[in-house]
C-alpha cells in the first residue's frame, strides 16, 4: 500500500504544467535590472500562474488558511515526484508573506516559484545561462537542471514537467492520516518520497 500515491489522489489539489513549452523547448523571458542589463528566465506556464493567483487570493480570505504545498513532478498522475515544497501565508516579521504578495504584478516571489535569485525559477534561469548576477548559481539548481534538462542551449525539457499545488487548511489530515500543520505535512511527503521517489527527489536533508 502506497500511504503517498492515495493520500495525492484524494486531496484537493490544481496541477498543470510547470513551463510555458513548445514541444519540451522552454519559452524565454527577459528580465531587466536596474542596472539596465538583461537576464534570460524560464516562462512559467500560464495555467499554473493562474492557479497560484487563485489559490492564494482565495485561501488569505480564510482565517484557517496556512499556505500552498507544491510538488513538482515528471508524470502528471504524480508517479515520480522531483521536488516537494511549501510557500506559507504568515512571513517572518509580516502577517502576510512578502511570498504572496501582489502576486497579479509582482513576479519576484510568486510564491517561491518567482523569477527573482533567491526563488527557484530565477535560481534556475541562473544556473541555466549563468548570467552576471550578485551571488554565484546555487548548486542546488545545477542539480535541478541536470534531471530536468536534455540540453541547455535551448532549453529542453527530458519529459514535461508538473506542478500540483495544494491549499492547506488548519485540520486538514497528511498521509498518515493524523492532522497536521503544513511544514508538518511538508516535512512527512518529503519522508514518504524519498522511500517512494529515491531515484528523482531533489531534496536533500530534509529540504
Amino acid at each position: 500500500m502506497n500511504l503517498l500515491q492515495d493520500w495525492i489522489e484524494s486531496v484537493p489539489k490544481k496541477t498543470s504544467e510547470l513551463f510555458e513549452n513548445n514541444s519540451n523547448i522552454v519559452s524565454i523571458t527577459k528580465k531587466v535590472k536596474r542596472d539596465n542589463t538583461i537576464m534570460k528566465k524560464l516562462a512559467r506556464n500560464k495555467e499554473f500562474e493562474i492557479n497560484m493567483i487563485n489559490l492564494v487570493e482565495e485561501g488569505i480570505k480564510n482565517s484557517s488558511w496556512e499556505g500552498i504545498l507544491y510538488l513538482m513532478h515528471f508524470k502528471k498522475d504524480l508517479s515520480q515526484i522531483l521536488y516537494i515544497g511549501k510557500t506559507e501565508k504568515k512571513g517572518v516579521s509580516n502577517k502576510i508573506s512578502v511570498n504572496i504578495k501582489n502576486l497579479r504584478t509582482d513576479k519576484s516571489k510568486f510564491g517561491r516559484w518567482g523569477d527573482g535569485l533567491a526563488y527557484h525559477i530565477g535560481d534556475l534561469s541562473h544556473a541555466l545561462f549563468k548570467e552576471k548576477a550578485y551571488k554565484k548559481p546555487s548548486k542546488k539548481y545545477y542539480r535541478w537542471s541536470e534531471m530536468i534538462f536534455s540540453t541547455l542551449e535551448p532549453p529542453t525539457l527530458k519529459e514535461k514537467i508538473f506542478i500540483t499545488l495544494i491549499s492547506w487548511n488548519e485540520g486538514m489530515k497528511g498521509p498518515s492520516d493524523l492532522t497536521c500543520s503544513l511544514p508538518s505535512v511538508e516535512k512527512e511527503i518529503i519522508a514518504l518520497s524519498s522511500e517512494h521517489h529515491s531515484k528523482t527527489l531533489l531534496n536533500i536533508d530534509g529540504i
